[in-house]
């Protein structure tokens, strides 16, 4: 696995980019869609950790997902097929999370 380091400062401009990218996400369409994504604080580095994961408590009806990792799949099948809702989410999480989905699904 590659080793991913980042200076404080990358850490700081990060956490705000994200902060204020994930205050204007339209999160109620995600859950709607079966998935979240999670501001998980931060990693021991410092680095913001923000997650794509399936929405485990929906109103209606069971999840749509069994696992993090088949929503992962929705929503990269999503953003190759143009929805920008789906391509904005996949911006908002973070590097080490981004890798994981591109290892799992490739790049979109």
């Amino acid at each position: 696995m590659q080793q991913i380091s980042t200076t404080e400062s990358e850490n700081r401009d990060a956490a705000t980019a994200a902060t204020f990218s994930l205050d204007a996400f339209d999160h109620d369409a995600a859950r709607r869609d079966g998935w979240v994504i999670s501001d998980c604080g931060n990693y021991r580095d410092g680095a913001p950790r923000i997650e794509l994961q399936k929405f485990d408590d929906p109103e209606e009806g069971p999840p749509k997902f069994r696992d993090d990792r088949e929503a992962w799949g929705h929503v990269v099948a999503r953003a190759r097929a143009g929805s920008v809702r789906h391509l904005r989410a996949l911006d908002l999480v973070d590097r080490r999370e981004r890798f994981a989905i591109e290892a799992a699904f490739g790049p979109w």
